[in-house]
């Protein structure tokens, strides 16, 4: 099973529904959420791409709309790695699974010498 990942927003904002929002849950979408992202907007690709990015993150289209543009931007990137079978959690600065000690936060050990 794939860790769960999320994106950390660099401008956190507040819901319409009024929770306080400083990560968004990333979830794989499937072929028939892009089924659906069509059936919603059938020959607008804005609304679509809204669509799928609601579905992925849980959001309200609404509050996709407060979504600040560099979080935006990251999160049509986390979108495009995830429709090339690219590793998402690199995208999120979190390195690979194989490599996951490189991901960690904070300064590297000190070297002696």
């Amino acid at each position: 099973m794939a860790d769960l990942l999320s994106l950390p927003l660099k401008f956190p904002f507040t819901s319409a529904a009024g929770t306080h929002l400083a990560s968004l849950p990333i979830k794989r979408l499937k072929r028939k959420d892009l089924t659906a992202a069509h059936s919603y907007s059938p020959k607008d690709e804005g609304a679509q791409e809204d669509f799928l990015f609601a579905k992925m993150t849980g959001l309200t289209i609404e509050d996709l709309g407060d979504l600040d543009v560099s979080d935006s931007k990251t999160l049509s990137a986390v979108f495009r790695e995830m429709v090339d079978g690219g590793d998402i959690a690199a995208v999120l600065g979190r390195g690979d699974v194989t490599d996951s000690e490189n991901a960690a936060v904070g300064d590297s050990p000190a070297v002696d010498g």
